[in-house]
């Protein structure tokens, strides 16, 4: 059905559009993951395979624009093979304002390793509950250009979380139902509505946002031996501010949120923050090399409840750009739970080998997540992955 829309919308559009810029791109990718450590007592497999095709087309012609990003997924064996439209929208502009109409995804905040600020797309999580990719919104969106910034109006379909099934790791033991609850207000006709104020002023910028609607994190309740996702109807204020001194960047998102689901499934209001820095050192040992040190520092003042599992958690990571025709980077990033005593390490490492191929490997190794109860599922996790992606 989401083909043949499409279909329909590059038929109907070409005349609509007339003489028009336009441009056709996508990618290939082909990923794998190998487990080092089995799973008692469980179907899952050491190993995975999945391959991904992208294709995105855009269309211009004087203040109208036409993009669809098209994502087909392959030997998930946790969905069937499926295909998202991650971004598929018309857009205008004229004079201070920006109107858009379609699926989009929405990016709020600034810092590097987790955003209690960015609320507006739900999650596809069929790869496992630690990789989560934002599944396209579908939405109004009204932007007016101001002396103060930008302000953005959103009006926000209802959407849900794509959850895996047991077949694969990264998963809890239990199987997810395709029944979804909802409570506290939350349905599933229930638009949402969102706004947020950006801009800048010297060398800060700054963000101000507001978000009611269903929760993109609901609670997760076990009704007759399998996990039902139960969204409630939450409320958000938040605020996220970036100040730039030369090659030093200091970092901060501030939240308070109404009526979210805890760990214990039980409905809280809350503060939450995060507050980071970050340093480029430029020409590093002498070459055309750029180091980044990071630190993140997340809080929670629901403490050990705490849905996302940051509630006093510290991130530390380097990235290293080479800066070479291969484009060539790394990344190293170790997270540090302070009150469990809980880390994981994470390495990258990816690189252009010819012109149209891009490929990178990752390494992930958890410790000690057998003392964090909203973890400990992932305490046999320890892998390496590997991507391969063609580009045309």
């Amino acid at each position: 059905m989401k083909l043949k829309l499409l279909v329909f919308l590059l038929i109907f559009l070409k005349p609509v559009f007339g003489e028009t810029y336009s441009e056709q791109y996508g990618s290939i990718k082909l990923s794998g993951t190998s487990f080092i450590q089995d799973v008692d007592n469980d179907n899952r497999k050491n190993t995975k395979l999945d391959s991904e095709l992208e294709y995105n087309f855009y269309l211009e012609k004087n203040n109208i624009e036409f993009k669809v990003q098209s994502k087909i997924k392959f030997g998930n064996p946790s969905l069937n093979d499926q295909i998202n439209f991650n971004e598929a929208y018309v857009s205008s502009y004229k004079d201070n304002f920006d109107y858009l109409i379609g699926n989009n995804i929405i990016f709020w905040g600034k810092s590097e390793f987790f955003n209690p600020v960015d609320v507006i797309n739900s999650q596809d999580y069929s790869k496992g509950l630690n990789k989560g990719e934002k599944i396209g919104q579908p939405m109004i969106n009204f932007k007016r250009y101001l002396d103060i910034g930008d302000l953005d109006l959103y009006l926000l379909y209802p959407t849900k979380n794509i959850y895996p099934s047991k077949k694969i790791r990264s998963q809890i033991a239990l199987n997810f139902d395709d029944y979804s609850k909802y409570s506290n207000g939350a349905n599933s006709t229930n638009l949402g509505i969102g706004a947020r104020l950006s801009g800048y002023k010297g060398n800060i910028d700054y963000g101000i946002s507001m978000y009611n609607g269903n929760t993109k994190d609901p609670g997760l309740n076990i009704i007759n031996g399998k996990i039902v996702p139960n969204y409630s109807e939450i409320s958000q204020i938040g605020f996220d501010f970036q100040l730039t001194r030369d090659s030093d960047l200091y970092k901060s998102e501030i939240i308070y949120r109404s009526d979210q689901f805890d760990s214990n499934n039980m409905l809280s209001n809350y503060y939450a923050s995060n507050l980071g820095y970050e340093k480029t050192i430029f020409n590093f040992l002498e070459r055309n090399w750029d180091l980044g040190l990071l630190a993140e520092h997340t809080y929670d003042s629901r403490g050990r409840t705490s849905h996302t599992g940051f509630q006093n958690d510290l991130f530390l990571g380097t990235t290293l750009a080479l800066n070479d025709i291969q484009d060539t980077q790394s990344r190293f990033i170790l997270i540090n739970d302070l009150d469990r005593q809980t880390r994981s390490i994470t390495f990258t490492y990816e690189s252009r080998f010819f012109s149209f191929i891009r490929g990178g490997i990752e390494l992930y190794y958890p410790l000690n997540l057998e003392n964090d109860l909203h973890n400990s599922s992932f305490k046999d996790e320890a892998n390496i992955s590997f991507f391969t992606k063609y580009s045309f």
